[in-house]
């Protein structure tokens, strides 16, 4: 019986300290992308409560969306979940890396529709894939690639160098415009996102009205049927 508590105890030390290193390393994944902190705006607003559950192996954990970050609980904190997120271990480990299509499907979402659609769209940006592209596109990771730089007239860094003015006009415009990439990127997600879901409720509609249409038929042909006898 001592042996099991202090199974137990081990195991809930282990599962802590998991939790909080997953924790720092998740909060700092969505500090430092700006794309992914955006769209988790209204989130971070709401304090949403988000569990989720997973399979193969069956773990739950309750995830809060905070102001100073992401805080994830083995237990429930007081209060009620906003959305819960199902899905087995496998297509949530490939959808934080890769976020592929695939699995990004066989995830199921329980909660409000708003809540559903910003969580989908935060999972297409939030993973490391997408994150790394977006550092490697950033102006601070291009700034590490610069050893030396200076501040010229206009308040822009320069290299020691070689860098004329119409270069440095030019990495200006390139850098507006990849921004303006992304968010073109963002709302082709999004856009693309809501006409999934517009097809799919147009299959559901058109299956409920194709069992409408053939149980009217059956009605109306049992009536002819009935008379006709």
């Amino acid at each position: 019986m001592e042996d099991r508590s202090e199974h137990l105890n081990f195991a809930s030390v282990i599962q802590s300290i998991t939790l909080i290193v997953l924790e720092a390393f998740l909060t700092f994944l969505l500090k430092s992308d700006r794309q992914s902190k955006k769209i988790a705006q209204n989130l971070i607003h709401q304090q949403a409560l988000v569990e989720i559950r997973t399979s193969f192996p069956s773990t739950v954990v309750f995830v809060t969306f905070t102001s100073r970050g992401v805080l994830l609980d083995a237990k429930q904190p007081e209060r009620h979940v906003d959305a819960v997120i199902t899905a087995t271990f496998k297509d949530m480990a490939y959808g934080f890396f890769t976020a592929p299509a695939s699995s990004l499907r066989k995830i199921k979402i329980d909660g409000p529709i708003e809540l559903i659609d910003e969580l989908r769209i935060l999972m297409s940006s939030f993973n490391l894939q997408q994150i790394i592209n977006h550092w490697v596109q950033s102006d601070w990771f291009k700034s590490l690639l610069v050893p030396n730089k200076d501040v010229d007239e206009d308040g822009e860094q320069i290299t020691h160098g070689r860098a004329t003015r119409s270069q440095r006009t030019l990495i200006k415009k390139l850098n507006e415009q990849q921004l303006i990439v992304d968010q073109m990127n963002l709302q082709t997600k999004e856009q693309l996102y809501v006409i999934a879901k517009l097809h799919k409720r147009m299959k559901i509609l058109m299956t409920v009205g194709f069992m409408m249409l053939f149980c009217l038929a059956a009605g109306l042909a049992g009536t002819l049927i009935y008379f006709l006898r």
